[in-house]
């Protein structure tokens, strides 16, 4: 999930599809130990519900919330990764004195044979390869708790 920030506090007219806006608040992709290792699939199991924790240091203003699920059922080939973005507008009221630093453009942050996008599942399932998710690090103010997934 990444957060935007809109300009002047003002979301009627921003869109966030310029500038280096988007910062990623949290993510879960893969994780060989889980069970289901998918993140997809724990959405699945969890009813479709996933709880995103807004960072707490975060100044208050209006954002605008991204989640993104990547489907990556045919990534095996170029143009084949789906992708699945929500936006929510949200109004931070109480919070911090923390900007949110620069981030990543999207659209363009990546591209159709990035790491992550194009991908053998069958290897990353094996254990051959290591899996790693698209767009950048998560941001390191954001809150511990912010890979569970929960009504």
């Amino acid at each position: 999930s990444y957060l935007a920030h809109c300009t002047n506090d003002d979301c009627k007219s921003f869109k966030g599809d310029s500038g280096n806006v988007w910062v990623k608040i949290e993510q879960l992709a893969y994780n060989p130990s889980a069970n289901p290792p998918w993140a997809s699939d724990l959405l699945r199991e969890h009813g479709a519900k996933w709880k995103v924790t807004i960072p707490p240091s975060l100044v208050p203003g209006e954002y605008l919330l991204r989640h993104e699920i990547l489907g990556l059922h045919v990534a095996g080939t170029v143009m084949g990764a789906q992708f699945y973005p929500g936006c929510t507008q949200i109004r931070v009221t109480e919070g911090g004195s923390t900007q949110l630093p620069s981030g990543i453009a999207l659209p363009g942050a990546y591209g159709p044979q990035d790491e992550g996008i194009l991908v053998d599942l069958w290897r990353v399932n094996q254990g051959q390869v290591n899996y790693t998710a698209p767009g950048g690090p998560v941001w390191s103010e954001s809150a511990p708790d912010a890979n569970r997934p929960g009504p």
